[in-house]
């Protein structure tokens, strides 16, 4: 009988508990539906044309507004607004991309000079007022409403 009990109070009766214990009903889960949408580049040109203008614009502003930050931030602008600037450039046609060639080669004409460490207020006074003419006029010639029927893919 004592060897009746000390089994019993060894094995415990959590055997006979989990036995005797309802066990919960799993739910059935729907999975989620999942629809990818092949979108080909040639399809998206407008939108990545629009992407890369909005980018442009906000980079060059930052670029005429740091002017008087160091050469670290300035050259952080000037690149970006370049990379975008180029990439706008992938997205126009023949006769629009040598037009946009024109602002790219004055805006590469004062690199040298943003990415000086030291610049003088007249150095600055210059190159902001290439940056402010160029942003203009391309704000003005190349918003999408204006080439929105001269863009096209390059390779």
């Amino acid at each position: 009988m004592v060897i009746i009990i000390l089994c019993i109070s060894i094995a415990g009766c959590a055997g006979v508990q989990r036995k005797f214990t309802r066990k919960k009903q799993k739910e059935e889960k729907s999975l989620p539906i999942i629809t990818t949408y092949d979108y080909a580049k040639e399809l998206r040109v407008d939108e990545l044309y629009k992407k890369r203008f909005l980018f442009w614009k906000s980079w060059q502003g930052e670029l005429i507004y740091r002017m008087d930050d160091t050469y670290k931030k300035r050259t952080e602008c000037y690149n970006e607004l370049m990379q975008n600037l180029l990439e706008m450039q992938k997205y126009l046609n023949d006769e629009k991309y040598k037009e946009l060639e024109a602002f790219i080669a004055e805006i590469k004409s004062v690199d040298p000079d943003v990415k000086k460490i030291n610049l003088t207020n007249s150095e600055k006074y210059r190159i902001t007022q290439v940056l402010e003419k160029t942003k203009r006029l391309i704000d003005k010639r190349f918003s999408y409403s204006h080439v929105k029927n001269f863009l096209e893919l390059r390779k």
